[in-house]
């Protein structure tokens, strides 16, 4: 029984507590690395043959639970970083709950881009009909919203907008580059399985993944 209660305090400590150093996923083909450093702050950094992303930003550890917090990138820096782009077409007023945008997507051709992916931090926001279309709506809001777009063998594109009118946006996608992306503006949220002195356990969705320290 002490065994067991020592077991169970020693485990609970290692939760709530900060984590320091770099611990990696997987191999050269599809990997993960996250260095942990001081005042809860991480690197990410994520890929394989196809593609490389890397993020930072600050984490928190509550309730068995580990919460990596990438830090948003400002639109200077997005808009010398990315080949993409964007250009508002119009805005209209509106008082309402709800603010609709509309947003076409063009391809690096200027052909329509259909099938590519909208999302915020946390859930999808639709996807791209036959023409390259989307309509969505989102709550009226004063503060910035993060909306990311991305399609096969694109470049994940960011875009912060403030939610108190109606926009209309045309988007152009470029190809992925051969530079890395950048993760950001997004919660990604583990459950921890264990923490030992060299792995910690963690489920992601439904996938399970050992982290070792290197």
């Amino acid at each position: 029984m002490k065994k067991i209660l020592l077991l169970f305090f020693i485990f609970s400590f290692n939760i709530n507590s900060q984590i320091k150093g770099e611990y990696s996923n997987g191999n050269g083909d599809d990997y993960r690395t996250i260095i942990f450093k001081k005042n809860n702050t991480f690197q990410y950094f994520t890929g394989g043959c196809v593609s490389e992303s890397f993020g930072n930003g600050h984490y928190e550890i509550k309730d068995k639970k580990l919460y990596l917090k990438f830090k948003d990138q400002n639109t200077e820096f997005n808009s010398k970083y990315y080949s993409s782009s964007h250009k508002i077409i119009k805005t209209t007023p509106n008082k309402k709950d709800s603010i609709t945008i509309k947003i076409k997507v063009l391809d690096e051709y200027e052909n329509p881009f259909p099938s590519s992916y909208f999302r915020n931090r946390t859930e999808n926001l639709g996807v791209s009909d036959s023409n390259g279309n989307t309509e969505i709506k989102i709550p009226f809001s004063e503060s910035y919203y993060f909306i990311q777009l991305s399609s096969m063998a694109t470049e994940s594109y960011p875009l912060n907008i403030i939610p108190n009118k109606n926009y209309e946006i045309e988007v152009t996608l470029k190809a992925h580059s051969e530079r890395k992306e950048i993760i950001q503006g997004i919660i990604l949220e583990y459950e921890i399985i264990k923490i030992k002195r060299k792995t910690i356990e963690l489920k992601f969705g439904e996938s399970s993944l050992i982290y070792k320290k290197n």
